[in-house]
């Protein structure tokens, strides 16, 4: 029986002297919120990534990617452009996206477990995900569901967001699923004047709940994916 992924990340890690998910993170260069995602069963590996293991380990791009065929690589071992041609066709028809029993806060925070347990996977067909979404690569793209209404209407209470977790730094003003002093947010970030990143909620009835981080506070900051999109859950009587 194949390995786990989580089994064959293990495997690589001691191998190559890593001890900190991090460190996998840096040597796969992706987010270490996408490492959590593997280490949980919750996605695979991507094309980018597992490129990276290949180069830069002994690893197979097969084994690495599914845990069949030879472990290290060798003249026989089929190639990785081979490996990720398999990989798209098998899953080339739909893409699964998970829903966790998670939320974060759109007002005062709330206080997440680190591993939030999976409820449910719904299962979409490519053709549909164009429609809704303009796009089938999902890599690094977490479900879960807002708590209050202080993000209206960007976010509306009843929906479902769309977090790209592979975005794990504050790049530009914008919604981000974030931690802070111990609490998890959707909130707008704005970089502020001397270095502070402004926290901000869309709905103006929630402003008191605004607040700055201090250059100095920077480090209690933990920034866990940028806002994508939001699905309304609102239904309609018949």
């Amino acid at each position: 029986m194949p390995s786990t992924l989580k089994d064959r990340l293990k495997e690589l890690m001691a191998e190559c002297g890593l001890t900190k998910q991090i460190e996998l993170a840096n040597l796969a260069k992706v987010s270490k919120g996408l490492v959590n995602q593997w280490f949980n069963g919750d996605t695979g590996l991507g094309k980018k990534p597992l490129l990276e293991l290949t180069k830069k380990t002994r690893f197979s791009a097969q084994w690495l990617a599914d845990g069949t065929g030879p472990k290290y690589k060798t003249s026989d071992t089929v190639s990785l452009t081979q490996t990720l041609s398999t990989l798209e066709t098998e899953n080339s028809n739909s893409t699964t996206l998970k829903l966790y029993d998670m939320s974060a806060s759109c007002g005062q925070g709330t206080i997440i477990p680190e591993f939030p347990e999976l409820l449910r996977k719904i299962e979409i067909p490519n053709d549909a995900l164009i429609e809704l979404l303009g796009t089938t690569n999902l890599q690094g793209v977490q479900l879960m569901p807002p708590d209050g209404d202080s993000m209206e209407p960007t976010i509306p209470r009843r929906s479902i967001t769309l977090i790209k977790t592979d975005i794990d730094k504050f790049q530009d003003s914008g919604v981000y699923l974030i931690t802070f002093d111990g609490y998890t947010y959707i909130k707008r970030l704005a970089r502020g004047k001397s270095g502070v990143i402004k926290v901000i909620s869309d709905n103006k009835l929630y402003s008191d709940t605004d607040f700055d981080i201090a250059p100095n506070e920077l480090d209690q900051l933990i920034i866990h994916g940028k806002f994508w999109k939001a699905l309304p859950l609102d239904f309609l009587d018949i």
